[in-house]
């Protein structure tokens, strides 16, 4: 029973006790209290009975609370299944439409190919991406990176005689000579020279073992795990110790360097101007023919060796869209021709 109905019928009680008191012996006023008693039985009764209907009342809110909640859970449920679906629709509507512009794929003869969307990382074709092998040259835009990282690109190099010992690539640094870092790096990403990759990284570390180090610890801090580098420049060793990687790592080393302004600068360039300090200049053209040939691409290197066949590294933008290709175990005259009908491709949509 209720307090309330507990206090009031308490105080009527008390109140018909103190009339019986002053009644007994009064069949009048007995007969009155009696009438009392039962009009506090039936008001009692009726507080019970009103409480009880109260309390349904609530049960049935309650209940009508809770569906409308569920119901509105449902409607949710139901609006985030729809944006997912209309998202997803638009997904495979823009598929549609890439495909339409872009063309089927470029038949090509490399063997090991990946093209990145650089804004989102989305791969848009590969094929033995993660096939490991030697990737020659394209090994110094690891060696490019670092250089640049360490940052005083104006510092001036001391060529000393370990940089000169290195084939079969070299542009003729002589021991003694001085350059700053910023001259040697637009060179060796130029023109390719092994010489020059082999003094930035005896600069940089130490020595051309401790650069190594260096080129795989920042591997496995780009979160690759199917490279081993050897040396700054990509030449086979001598041991049976190969270094190795993949066109899907190299995509990651080449995002990466395409991030920093200095290596974007050097890399367009179709040509440098290389002053020796005799005052001599030479004219170093960029081994990536394919600046010259698509008015799209800007960037970024070149390689080649027996077991890596011709390799480039093509990136490229147009319309706002920018791409990354690695071409690797490509022939000699198939390198150009599919790294720029697979970057052209690339940036039709």
């Amino acid at each position: 029973m209720k307090p309330a109905v507990n206090a009031f019928k308490t105080a009527l009680l008390t109140l018909v006790a103190s009339l019986i008191c002053t009644s007994c012996g009064d069949p009048e006023k007995e007969a009155k209290l009696k009438w009392r008693e039962e009009e506090v039985n039936a008001k009692e009764a009726d507080i019970i009975r009103r409480e009880s209907e109260v309390a349904k009342q609530k049960q049935i809110i309650e209940g009508q609370r809770l569906d409308l909640l569920a119901r509105e859970q449902s409607v949710e449920m139901l609006k985030k299944q729809l944006a997912e679906d209309l998202e997803k629709t638009k997904r495979v509507r823009r598929e549609i439409e890439i495909k339409q512009l872009r063309g089927p794929i470029p038949q090509i003869s490399a063997d090991r190919v990946i093209i990145i969307d650089t804004a989102t990382d989305e791969v848009l074709w590969e094929k033995n991406a993660e096939k490991r092998g030697a990737i020659a040259s394209t090994t110094k835009l690891l060696t490019a990176l670092l250089v640049v990282e360490a940052g005083d690109l104006d510092k001036i190099i001391t060529v000393e005689k370990s940089d000169t010992q290195c084939a079969p690539v070299r542009l003729g640094i002589k021991e003694g000579e001085q350059y700053t870092r910023r001259q040697l790096l637009s060179a060796v990403l130029v023109k390719s020279s092994n010489d020059i990759a082999q003094a930035l990284a005896r600069d940089n570390a130490g020595s051309v073992e401790a650069f190594v180090e260096k080129m795989n610890a920042k591997c496995k801090e780009l979160g690759l795990q199917n490279s081993r580098y050897r040396n700054p420049h990509g030449l086979p060793t001598r041991d049976e110790d190969e270094p190795f990687s993949t066109a899907k790592d190299l995509s990651v080393i080449a995002k990466a360097c395409d991030k920093l302004p200095d290596i974007r600068t050097i890399v367009k360039l179709q040509s440098y101007t290389f002053k020796w300090p005799s005052g001599k200049v030479t004219e170093l053209a960029n081994t990536n023919r394919v600046l010259r040939s698509a008015s799209y691409c800007d960037g970024m290197k070149t390689g080649y060796t027996d077991a890596a066949g011709y390799c480039l590294v093509a990136s490229g933008e147009r319309n706002g869209k920018r791409r990354i290709v690695v071409v690797l175990n490509d022939t000699e005259g198939g390198v150009w021709r599919d790294a720029q009908a697979l970057l052209d491709w690339a940036l039709k949509a």
